[in-house]
């Protein structure tokens, strides 16, 4: 039975959790990894091989999993799964990411802002929150979702990872106030006047010296009482309608922020391996947002429980991409 490896080697990550509830947890979380999918009437016909029971009827498998989420304090159950991951591999990572994530069920809409840790490569979520909204975030939604993280994990000194649509002089101040260093893609043009009015070359001086640079240029600069500096490096892809990839950080070596912002696209691999190319997270079938955050946090405990077995057992697997870029490729067992 799967579930009894399991339930010695977790059980203590979870001492406030009445004992049945956490039994049925493992269960759920097992069915997810067998079934490679969220959806309960799917998950109910692996109940018997799980439970080492072929007599009870597909009908009551089905209704234990709708018992399961009818818990009363699903928020609660969520963060104690959390906090579990986060155990797992506190104080082994050094990077944060921050990106989203979309998809329907039925009409409504599921917009996860998502933070991960990224552990040997692998980004693993760590908190999220739900936008109830087509779009981008704004900086307000960003500081709840990291104001939420913090009140469970210590982030500081940690190096934050994202994409361009998350900036804004808010946002960054605040992660500034909060110890928490970034690295943050920019479009072109971003916070101009305030680099070319910094000491040191123009901001157009800035661009031609990039393009002939191989390691890219660097200038620090202030913005909203933060100290902090813009890199400029060639794009490597020779894209015609960006020659130069801009980044604003609260960090200040030039090669170690390039390098470092090259890893943020793991968040990315993580997402194509909740959902379609993996536990087909997408498959639920719950309107609730409480039962759909719980279900989302369940499978990325199947999802971190696949990735530490791998990491034990040395069977995690390089995929290498035609751009040489590689990830790692998580196999989910059956």
């Amino acid at each position: 039975m799967m579930t009894k490896p399991l339930f010695a080697k977790c059980r203590r990550f979870f001492p406030d959790l009445p004992e049945h509830v956490f039994r049925n947890l493992l269960l759920v979380c097992s069915a997810i990894v067998l079934a490679r999918s969220t959806n309960l009437n799917v998950l109910k016909d692996y109940l018997p091989q799980l439970l080492d029971n072929d007599h009870t009827k597909a009908d009551s498998h089905y209704k234990r999993l709708i018992r399961f989420f009818r818990f009363t304090t699903p928020n609660r159950l969520v963060i104690y799964i959390l906090q579990f991951v986060f155990r797992l591999f506190d104080s082994r990572f050094t990077h944060l990411i921050l990106d989203a994530t979309t998809w329907r069920v039925g009409k409504k809409p599921i917009h996860l802002l998502t933070l991960c840790v990224l552990y040997r490569d692998t980004a693993i979520p760590i908190y999220w929150l739900q936008l109830h909204k087509k779009g981008h975030s704004s900086e307000v939604e960003r500081q709840e979702l990291m104001t939420g993280a913090l009140r469970y994990y210590r982030l500081q000194g940690k190096i934050l990872l994202a994409d361009r649509e998350y900036i804004g002089e808010k946002w960054l101040r605040y992660l500034c106030l909060q110890g928490i260093d970034f690295i943050i893609r920019l479009p072109a043009g971003c916070y101009r006047l305030p680099i070319g009015a910094a000491p040191g070359p123009a901001y157009s001086k800035l661009v031609r010296q990039a393009h002939h640079r191989k390691r890219g240029v660097i200038k620090g600069f202030v913005l909203n009482g933060c100290s902090l500096s813009i890199v400029m490096l060639t794009n490597s892809k020779n894209d015609p309608d960006e020659p130069i990839l801009y980044f604003i950080s609260s960090l200040i070596h030039k090669v170690k922020i390039t390098e470092a912002y090259r890893r943020r696209w793991r968040i990315e691999t993580c997402f194509k391996h909740l959902k379609t190319q993996g536990f087909n997270i997408e498959d639920l079938n719950f309107k609730d947002d409480g039962k759909i955050m719980l279900l989302i946090a369940i499978v990325v405990m199947a999802y971190v429980m696949s990735l530490r077995e791998a990491f034990e057992s040395g069977s995690l697997k390089q995929k290498v991409y035609r751009d040489g870029s590689s990830s790692m490729a998580i196999e989910t067992a059956r």
